[in-house]
């Protein structure tokens, strides 16, 4: 989608144009995100309690307001709870991990630090411990 709009964007000349454009792509986008989502929250509440149906979204998702309140729609339709850091937060991901940390620090949840650094880390940490990246002696991005 990102390359047809580019080109698109490519062929216009006004103004109006251009922010229509872009304007289709963000609700484009919003609608993909929002169905895809959709069907994620259906096929975890299939096998999970409504106690535990909460949506989280961070991040440049969560910055982009059209995104985020057809995400929040979405979350709400099908029975979820929806969670987002402030706007403020959403932009620098030092900011978020921070918040993070901070929001840890107040709930009494403290670490050793011992853990490695690794990028993709899973948000579950019991599959972050079946399945570690790190294996000692391997080089390389994922190791």
């Amino acid at each position: 989608m990102k390359t047809a709009a580019a080109r698109i964007a490519e062929t216009l000349t006004s103004d109006a144009d251009k922010r229509d454009l872009a304007a289709a792509v963000q609700a484009a986008i919003a609608r993909q995100l929002a169905d895809r989502s959709e069907h994620a929250m259906q096929l975890y509440a299939a096998q999970h309690s409504p106690q535990h149906r909460r949506f989280v979204v961070a991040g440049g998702v969560a910055a982009n307001r059209a995104v985020r309140t057809r995400l929040e729609g979405a979350a709400e339709a099908n029975g979820f709870s929806f969670a987002a850091p402030p706007l403020k937060y959403c932009t620098d991901n030092a900011a978020m991990i921070a918040l993070v940390g901070a929001e840890r620090l107040a709930a009494g949840l403290v670490d050793d630090l011992g853990a490695v650094a690794r990028p993709r880390w899973p948000l579950d940490e019991a599959a972050a411990l079946a399945s570690p990246v790190h294996v000692p002696g391997r080089k390389g991005a994922k190791a």
